[in-house]
């Protein structure tokens, strides 16, 4: 495990025409950093790894792109990182964010059993990467500093109260402004209880928002239009599919394509990972 401060990353430094890109036989990758932290998740008694930086990280990894990871981990993690996760820095801490899940039919509760003390400070290498994806699990990443890359915000991890030995309840968050944000994203039951609005994170910068609805599909906002992509074809597996979709329509968005082609590809890739895909990621851990 790399040393708090202590970070990866191949290639050449100094100005780039392709900011973020490398190469792989000719073809040009798109490399995307995944703040924020791992979990380990019990389910039924036994632990296993979770956390946005697995789930979009696959979605990214399964798309061709490269991701990188910007995490901190306690010592209580004995699993192995996934070797399709590229290490730009992980930060030591005594403990990593650990939940229980209780599920009441299809209702899933999180009790939270431990949390780090430290923070991801965004004080990064921004000609690295074509775009930063900011997702906490519980109020990990400090918005003092905010990249000037392009940038995707997942909210969960921001309006969690994340109390030690308690269930997760919602709290409302504000979030600052910046010209650099193109997608954010939550679920339906997130962005009510967050006391965001539509109109107010198109005002603080963002130029897309993705609201989820569960298995019924998702919703996507631009400035003068919104659309519902209804699920077709929905599996059983629904841990992570939230990380899925903002990785996999940011990963669109940065390769060129328009926002509506974006969100037709991205709901497919989350199709795809309730059905099969967390077993093939089983396989590769």
């Amino acid at each position: 495990m790399a040393q708090e401060g202590r970070k990866g990353g191949r290639g050449r430094r100094g100005k780039n025409k392709n900011k973020g890109r490398g190469r792989r036989r000719g073809r040009v990758i798109t490399k995307i950093l995944i703040s924020g932290n791992f979990t380990i998740d019990v389910i039924n008694g036994k632990e296993q790894i979770g956390g946005p930086p697995l789930y979009s990280g696959f979605a990214i990894a399964k798309l061709g792109g490269e991701p990188y990871v910007y995490s901190i981990l306690g010592k209580d993690f004995n699993f192995k990182i996934p070797y399709f996760l590229k290490i730009y820095n992980i930060i030591e801490n005594k403990n990593t964010v650990k939940f229980k899940h209780l599920f009441e039919g299809t209702q899933r509760k999180l009790i939270l059993i431990s949390k780090p003390e430290k923070k991801i400070k965004l004080n990064i290498k921004e000609d690295m990467f074509s775009g930063i994806i900011i997702n906490p699990v519980c109020n990990e990443i400090d918005l003092s500093l905010i990249p000037s890359i392009p940038i995707a915000l997942d909210i969960q991890g921001f309006i969690r109260n994340c109390v030690i030995g308690e269930e997760i309840k919602y709290t409302k968050t504000r979030l600052p402004q910046s010209n650099n944000y193109l997608a954010f994203h939550s679920n339906i039951e997130e962005f009510q209880n967050s006391e965001l609005s539509v109109n107010l994170l198109f005002q603080i910068g963002f130029k897309e928002l993705l609201i989820s609805y569960d298995e019924q599909g998702f919703e996507l906002y631009t400035r003068d239009n919104k659309k519902f992509f209804k699920a077709d074809n929905i599996g059983n597996y629904r841990t992570g599919t939230g990380d899925v979709l903002i990785a996999s329509y940011f990963f669109y968005r940065l390769k060129g394509l328009d926002y509506e082609k974006s969100a037709l590809k991205a709901k497919k890739a989350v199709e795809d990972f309730s059905i099969s895909g967390y077993q093939e990621l089983l396989q590769l851990m």
